[in-house]
């Protein structure tokens, strides 16, 4: 397949990426990890982290065999060159086959999805969401993000619940007592109720990977206010999903 052309490189939403606990690699040659910055159905882009990779840019082909990892998972696709700096590589893909399309959306998709989300006027919520302390955030789907801060630790969630509904059940992801939980529901229940079901017996991979793309796509868009609130929800819920990994 050829090239892409320069102005069919960046038709697609960019995503960044989680920097303080890395949500994604890109390998080259099998063996040469690099932390992915940024995604898209179009490319993505890589950082030149460590010293002994600076030469990448002259040894690595510009048209590689490239697994891209996202979230514990990956798929092997085919990718161009088309931006290079002493920090970043950036790369389009060549869409040989569907299979990184198909790939990625398990991703994007809960990204866009995340990125359209907006705080809810407290004018509207219930005692106790409509306190200080509580953050909550709507979107299309619906999609729903609901926050307790710490009173005595800074930047810091005790209580969250990440809620979108998805194959005609509505699935959540919940943060209580320091733990995370997973869960399917089966009726439209008030996505602001805490606990309103009972958690599964094991943790959901798929559903905790679509739940942190929720948050790093709003993230694409939040107030900066919210920024590190969001990041260590995102470091806890990655905790859990390579915790569990690790553990098979």
């Amino acid at each position: 397949m050829a090239a892409p052309k320069l102005s069919e490189r960046r038709v697609s939403q960019r995503y960044a990426l989680s920097r303080e606990n890395t949500s994604g690699h890109a390998v080259f040659e099998k063996s040469i990890a690099l932390p992915l910055q940024d995604i898209s159905y179009g490319g993505f882009s890589v950082s030149i982290d460590k010293p002994e990779h600076e030469s990448l840019i002259d040894t690595l082909p510009r048209t590689s065999d490239v697994e891209i990892i996202m979230l514990g998972v990956g798929t092997v696709g085919r990718a161009i060159r088309v931006f290079e700096s002493k920090q970043r590589l950036g790369y389009a893909f060549c869409h040989d086959t569907a299979s990184v399309l198909i790939f990625l959306r398990r991703f994007i998709e809960f990204m866009r999805l995340g990125e359209h989300l907006s705080p809810v006027d407290k004018a509207v919520l219930k005692p106790p969401y409509d306190s200080s302390e509580w953050l909550c955030f709507r979107g299309d789907g619906p999609t729903d993000i609901v926050l307790r801060q710490s009173k005595t630790t800074k930047n810091t969630v005790e209580e969250a619940m990440i809620k979108y509904r998805e194959k005609e059940t509505y699935r959540s992801t919940e943060l209580r007592n320091g733990k995370i939980f997973t869960q399917i529901h089966s009726d439209s229940s008030n996505t602001q109720q805490m606990g309103g079901a009972s958690q599964e017996s094991s943790i959901n991979e798929d559903l905790l990977r679509k739940s942190i793309c929720l948050l790093l796509g709003y993230q694409q868009a939040c107030t900066e206010a919210h920024q590190p609130l969001l990041s260590s929800l995102v470091q806890v819920i990655q905790k859990t999903l390579f915790s569990g990994a690790q553990s098979r």
